[in-house]
């Protein structure tokens, strides 16, 4: 791989990494949560410093507006020059400067008469001094209405520029005669920018700690995420020896341990599907070789003609051993994909046992087993499909006889319970260790050290008969009492209803 493609890679990774995902989302939420904060904190900010300033500018006005009631009438109201506008403009001089504000009187046109930028000028001809700031500055009708109306604190424009105001009316004689009016600028106060640094800080410092916990977060996320799709890999190639490191208790935890699991049941189903080719394999050329042999041996005349019956009974015998193999792996086809079809009959299940095991005839007088149960055995009337019950009680009987030890016995016991049958089938010779009990219905399952280095099979004999005794609402399980003996049990309901599974159109 080059360097280009290994980079293009390690940036695909960087850009679709968790990491990136989650810090991504982490600075937004961020971002907004501070902003929304910072929004509604300079609002509340705002809203308090206009509080403020209004009420001080009001207070001011309102004081000044009394102050001017005593010492000016309705005549004095205009430009004309006295000591007491004097003194008043000095009044406003002081008053603006000592609240930051700029602080007037109006007549009753709107007109600014007084200001503090008259406090220190000269009269010309008996006139207040110019005033080149206010000059063209002018009071709206609508303002001076609402001022009359009883006073006025807010916010609104004078001299063209939005301003804190608050105006208080000037009576002379119960008349209004003027006004008094104090303006401070709407600029953002310093203490609002202070708090938007402190936001702005707060979040880089708050970024910078949530990238740290994220990245080690998100580490900790996929570290287990990345040895799970290394297994995966490993999986592919037929390797299932992998294992993800656990630790904790929490859901990756939890997942890492499930996957392990996985790996083992695959681990397990790879090697019991080898063995069960293997098994197969053997089950399959051991007949065809014997077949082969002695059919080529009748062509080429090894074989005398006078043999032919007794090997050709041998050919057929190995010909019904070829099929059940493949019948039963049919079966086991059928079952798991849910194709096969049930025929339930009412019938003796004891009359049936007694027949399979007159099948078994030849191999039991040959190993001289002694068979138990048998005379106690009591017509027993069940509903269930006789060809899968025949193939379960067969396979059980066929294991019985092959691990039996010669001179050994098999017992046959069947109770009677209330709705239910129970059939004990047990045998000398080797049993099942304790820790293969739980397995021996396992597919391809063979417990073969420990019965007998004899055993033939693919394994698969036991798995269907669960299978089929299940299939009719039942139950099988095997014991061991001692290393000398075995014994198979299921239980069957007396009166077994198959559930019809109706077509979907």
């Amino acid at each position: 791989m080059t360097k280009s493609a290994i980079k293009g890679t390690n940036n695909r990774y960087y850009h679709n990494s968790i990491f990136i995902k989650y810090f991504t989302l982490f600075a937004a939420i961020l971002l907004i949560v501070l902003t929304i904060l910072g929004s509604a904190l300079t609002i509340l900010v705002n809203a308090y410093l206009r509080n403020e300033n209004t009420k001080l500018l009001r207070d001011n006005a309102m004081h000044l507006a009394e102050s001017i009631e005593y010492n000016l009438i309705g005549q004095d109201m205009n430009n004309k020059y006295s000591i007491e506008k004097q003194l008043i403009c000095n009044s406003l001089e002081l008053t603006s400067n000592a609240i930051s504000a700029d602080v007037f009187v109006v007549d009753v046109e709107g007109n600014i008469i007084m200001c503090r930028e008259r406090a220190n000028g000269y009269p010309i001809f008996g006139l207040m001094p110019d005033c080149k700031y206010h000059s063209e500055f002018s009071i709206s009708d609508n303002l001076l209405q609402r001022v009359y109306e009883g006073g006025f604190s807010g916010t609104a424009e004078v001299g063209g520029e939005s301003c804190y105001v608050a105006g208080c009316p000037i009576y002379s004689g119960g008349e209004i005669i003027g006004s008094v009016f104090a303006t401070s600028h709407t600029r953002v106060d310093g203490i609002v920018f202070a708090v938007m640094r402190i936001f702005v800080i707060s979040a880089l410092v708050c970024l910078a700690i949530g990238s740290v916990c994220i990245f080690r977060l998100t580490k900790s996320f996929v570290r287990p995420l990345q040895q799970m799709s290394a297994a995966t890999k490993r999986f592919a190639i037929g390797d299932f020896t992998y294992r993800v490191k656990v630790k904790g208790d929490d859901e990756l935890a939890e997942l890492g341990r499930a996957f392990n699991d996985m790996a083992d049941s695959l681990d397990a189903l790879e090697s019991s599907r080898r063995n069960f080719v293997s098994n197969v394999s053997h089950e399959l050329r051991t007949p065809m070789t014997s077949i082969g042999g002695f059919i080529d041996g009748m062509l080429d005349g090894t074989i005398p003609k006078e043999k032919y019956d007794y090997y050709l009974e041998i050919v057929s015998s190995e010909v019904k051993r070829l099929t059940r193999l493949v019948v039963t792996m049919l079966n086991m086809s059928k079952i798991e994909s849910g194709s096969f079809e049930m025929n339930p009959r009412n019938y003796d299940i004891s009359d049936q046992i007694i027949h399979i095991l007159l099948t078994f005839e030849q191999k039991i007088d040959d190993k001289q087993i002694e068979i138990r149960g048998l005379e106690e055995l009591e017509p027993t009337y069940i509903v269930a499909d006789i060809d899968m019950i025949y193939q379960v009680i067969y396979n059980i009987f066929d294991n019985a006889v092959k691990f039996t030890n010669e001179g050994g016995y098999i017992e046959v016991k069947m109770l009677d319970l209330d709705g239910e049958i129970e059939v004990h089938i047990k045998n000398s010779g080797i049993g099942i260790n304790e820790e293969e009990l739980g397995k021996v219905f396992q597919r391809f399952y063979k417990v073969d050290k420990s019965r007998g280095l004899d055993a033939k099979g693919a394994g698969i004999g036991l798995y269907i008969v669960k299978m089929m005794v299940e299939m009719h609402s039942g139950k099988i399980w095997a014991q061991s009492e001692d290393e000398n003996t075995a014994e198979f049990i299921f239980r069957l309901p007396k009166n077994y209803t198959p559930i019809i599974k109706k077509e979907t159109k």
